[in-house]
């Protein structure tokens, strides 16, 4: 699941975007804040900071964000439970300052976090080397102990599907035009990058499901083809569309020549491949827990 996490020196304004969103948040957890409004809980945090004048990024925030299907299905209780741990494995104490906030105004549920960094002794506890990876790890071990899928597990997925449903629309496609609208139809977008050079020279693919333009500031979601595939390059995708282009023209001529045999059409198989490609991505990326999988066999039991 996508995750951030960086240290800087913030504002009441910072404190205020995290608990409005667009007056659909919820403060589901602070820890050594008396005050609830952002103006007093930030100056709360500062005389904290001020505790040691050292660190000037004293504060980390960031947020994390399942995708929706696992999101939709975690309480706000599992959110925290996950938005803890993580924190804890990067340095957060019963002595730090957090407040954790739900925010439901895009169609991915996720909880955002400021922590102080300064404890209430006036000792940092959350260092900065490397925080962005070190607590990337600790939310995937996190999901891992609560039985949910990780980042790069559910990456590994998307790209392996992505490959699948292109590979299938190259079938089909002349064109890079063709090959962007049927990459739509079975609910990706592809954005193409191009020089003057070499035309079409990248590509960006992205699950239009996944497409989210109020977080596209922090992370740009889709993968470029190089990280989809090191066995698929544009060079090769320009060759596939001339083949296809050529063979659709020598298809015509042959129809239209009464002497030859009737030609077989292999565009019917390959969108029926596609047409399946569209159902496996209504195929749910959560991984029940335990507790569901008991409660299925008792049910059967029944």
């Amino acid at each position: 699941m996508n995750n951030s996490a960086t240290t800087r020196r913030i504002s009441k304004i910072a404190i205020e975007y995290n608990g409005n969103d667009k007056g659909t948040a919820e403060c589901i957890y602070s820890n050594n804040l008396l005050s609830t409004t952002p103006e007093e809980r930030f100056e709360e945090m500062k005389i904290v900071a001020e505790r040691n004048p050292n660190v000037k990024k004293w504060a980390l925030t960031g947020y994390i964000s399942p995708p929706k299907e696992i999101g939709d299905r975690l309480t706000n209780e599992e959110l925290k439970e996950l938005a803890i741990k993580s924190l804890k494995d990067v340095g957060l104490t019963k002595n730090n300052q957090v407040v954790l906030d739900v925010h439901h105004s895009t169609k991915q549920k996720h909880i955002h976090f400021i922590v102080n960094r300064i404890d209430v002794y006036g000792k940092c506890t959350v260092k900065s080397a490397n925080i962005g990876k070190r607590f990337g790890e600790s939310v995937r071990n996190v999901c891992k102990e609560m039985n949910l899928k990780t980042d790069v597990e559910i990456g590994k997925e998307k790209k392996q599907q992505m490959l699948k449903v292109l590979q299938n629309c190259l079938k089909v496609s002349r064109n890079f035009d063709d090959l962007v609208d049927y990459m739509r139809r079975c609910g990706y977008r592809v954005t193409l990058s191009q020089n003057v050079k070499d035309g079409v020279s990248g590509m960006r693919i992205v699950k239009l499901s996944d497409i989210n333009d109020q977080t596209q500031r922090q992370y740009h979601p889709g993968y470029k083809l190089s990280e989809i595939t090191n066995k698929l390059k544009i060079k090769d995708i320009k060759e596939i569309l001339n083949r296809n282009a050529e063979s659709h023209q020598s298809a015509i001529f042959s129809q239209s020549n009464p002497q030859t045999n009737e030609i077989k059409n292999p565009e019917k198989s390959a969108l029926r491949e596609i047409e399946n490609a569209v159902k496996e991505l209504l195929k749910p990326s959560y991984t029940p827990a335990a507790d569901d999988e008991l409660l299925r066999k008792r049910k059967r039991r029944r």
